[in-house]
């Protein structure tokens, strides 16, 4: 959905949804016209004070008629309590959600109707859980606007921007559209920001002593190519840019990435836990003590985030360890930590001793390793492709790029590259999505992902189309299924320029609306739509019943979000085009 033409904002408000982590940011434009980096954004306390963070935890915990209870910090707490008063199993705990979204895209359709599971496996509707987690921050923000002497700033007067991953699909992006506007964004009032974009825009603005690793003023200087590595917790997404003559930006390759994120370090360390005491210990103590699993978890996040630096390899690297894990594991195993430690393959690595265990560095370190060799394999294929030819800069942002660790293997990795690090690594992407929504313009064009075509028919050729195909409509012959192609996989797009323009026409005189399925491929151009991937449809109304009934569809493949611009080819006119979720019928 585009931006109203008759809206202007006065604030712009963008919303970091993360998988481990979420935050908000926020500027007006008149601080933003004269400063691009004068950007608000809160910072988030642990109850306990252990951990402070510029984001809070992205965990919702909701209530047994799904009313939202709590997120983030205050979240964890209130289920910490709840479980040790045994009153949790009347609730719903989502943690971490943001990466179920991601698998499902990769593995099935995603619709309004997907649901996903919370720690205890119980399933809600993901929509829900999204648009509670989308308004709590939303809210949040409201009130951080108004204590800071904006109180009279109209919610009509925000622009409010999302960001969700590159590597992300338009089914995806669209899910999250919905789920912002459930949340009580209006759609008129809503862009989404591509995470490795918006970084790349903010650092384009940072003075060169916040960026560590850049020598000089030149990394973002007219005819610099550098890659964006924003390792995230969940995913890391990858694109390539280069800086025109006029500052705005132009992709080089297509966006692309994988699970490589912060959060496959917790799943080494959770699955050395599980080699020693089994997965079924681990998942029954998670469901018993979840409020105590909470907190081992989130002392190996401070001791992560801190590791690698400068630590030798003798070093040991100590977590605390709540005395009912001991406990619980010496009922369900019948031995001791230490005795099931030494007849694993952590024997001599992992030191349990009363309420804290200490693992020596390498092991700790080796936790790093599977998404340290993900992220660095793929970089690497990535430098192979004649379009990254030349490119000598890595600009790492997002929260995992904070890790030295992950630095350090970056640099050793690619030792010709320079490796651009900005301060607040984990900011980048939130405060760039504010200066995004103050300057859409920033990226001139961008690199096609996949090959995009829609479905529609044309008369059978006994020469060309599959006998299979053939479908008599009317008494004309027709292939049904052809894959008419818009944009080709690795095309240009330039922004707001439509990619393809096409006229169709209803097959039946009572037809009242045409409906315009996309569908994806990898392939260059396919003949059908078998084996293709639907990710939506537009929706067109046509005209009356007699006369040419034609309309003539532009499809604008070059934004953040696809969208289309249809019109009556007899009289003209404009006629709306909404694109829907495939599957379902029943968005709004």
């Amino acid at each position: 959905m585009a931006i109203s033409t008759t809206f202007y904002n006065l604030w712009v408000a963008a919303i970091d949804f993360g998988t481990t982590f979420s935050g908000y940011a926020f500027g007006s434009r008149e601080e933003l016209e004269n400063d691009p980096t004068k950007i608000f954004a809160p910072v988030w306390q642990a109850a306990d004070g252990g951990l402070i963070s510029s984001k809070t935890p992205t965990t919702v915990l909701l209530d047994n008629d799904e009313n939202l209870v709590d997120f983030g910090f205050d979240a964890e707490t209130a289920y910490s309590e709840l479980s040790e008063n045994g009153e949790h199993e009347d609730h719903y705990y989502f943690r971490r959600f943001k990466m179920m979204l991601y698998d499902k895209v990769r593995t099935s359709k995603l619709t309004v109707d997907t649901k996903i599971s919370d720690i205890r496996g119980r399933e809600l509707k993901a929509l829900t859980v999204f648009s509670h987690a989308i308004r709590y921050l939303k809210d949040h923000l409201l009130r951080s606007v108004k204590e800071r002497g904006g109180s009279f700033v109209k919610q009509e007067e925000i622009l409010w921007v999302l960001t969700v991953p590159a590597i992300w699909d338009d089914t995806a992006k669209l899910f999250m559209r919905k789920a912002a506007q459930e949340a009580g964004i209006p759609g008129h009032q809503l862009m989404i920001a591509l995470e490795p974009e918006a970084a790349s825009i903010y650092c384009q603005h940072l003075p060169v002593e916040k960026l560590e690793g850049s020598n000089s003023i030149s990394a973002f200087q007219p005819g610099s190519k550098y890659l964006v590595l924003d390792a995230g917790g969940g995913t890391v997404d990858i694109t390539v840019h280069e800086v025109k003559n006029n500052g705005h930006l132009k992709e080089l390759d297509r966006a692309s990435g994988g699970d490589w994120g912060g959060t496959s370090v917790d799943m080494a360390f959770k699955q050395a836990l599980a080699d020693i005491v089994t997965e079924g210990m681990i998942e029954g103590y998670c469901h018993k003590y979840t409020g105590d699993y909470i907190e081992l978890l989130r002392d190996f996040e401070i001791k992560k985030r801190k590791c690698g630096q400068g630590n030798d390899s003798n070093h040991l690297i100590t977590l605390k360890v709540p005395v009912t894990f001991t406990e619980e594991c010496a009922e369900t195993m019948a031995k001791d930590l230490t005795t099931l430690t030494n007849e694993s393959r952590f024997n001599n690595h992992f030191y349990w001793k009363s309420d804290k265990v200490r693992i020596d560095m390498p092991t700790f370190e080796g936790f790093f390793q599977p998404a340290c060799i993900g992220i660095i394999n793929h970089v690497k294929e990535l430098f192979k492709s004649p379009k990254v030819k030349g490119v000598k800069k890595i600009l790492m942002v997002g929260g995992f790029s904070e890790s030295p660790l992950l630095q350090d293997a970056i640099r050793k990795a690619f030792p010709d590259c320079q490796v651009i690090v900005p301060q607040e690594a984990g900011l980048a992407v939130l405060r760039g999505a504010v200066v995004f929504g103050y300057n859409p313009k920033a990226i001139d064009s961008r690199i096609a992902k996949y090959t995009y075509g829609v479905k529609t028919n044309e008369e059978f050729d006994t020469d060309k189309h599959m006998e299979s195909k053939k479908e008599i409509i009317n008494g004309v012959e027709y292939c049904t299924d052809i894959f008419d192609r818009h944009v080709q996989k690795g095309q240009e797009l330039i922004v707001d320029e439509a990619q393809a323009e096409r006229s169709y026409e209803p097959l039946t005189s009572d037809q009242t609306e045409i409906g315009f399925y996309i569908y994806t491929s990898t392939d260059d151009d396919p003949l059908y739509t078998d084996y293709c991937e639907n990710i939506g449809k537009f929706l067109v109304a046509v005209p009356g019943h007699d006369g040419d009934r034609s309309v003539s569809v532009k499809m604008i493949f070059g934004k953040t979000e696809l969208t289309a611009q249809a019109t009556v080819v007899r009289t003209g006119n404009m006629i709306p085009a909404e694109f829907k979720l495939p599957e379902c019928e029943q968005i709004e």
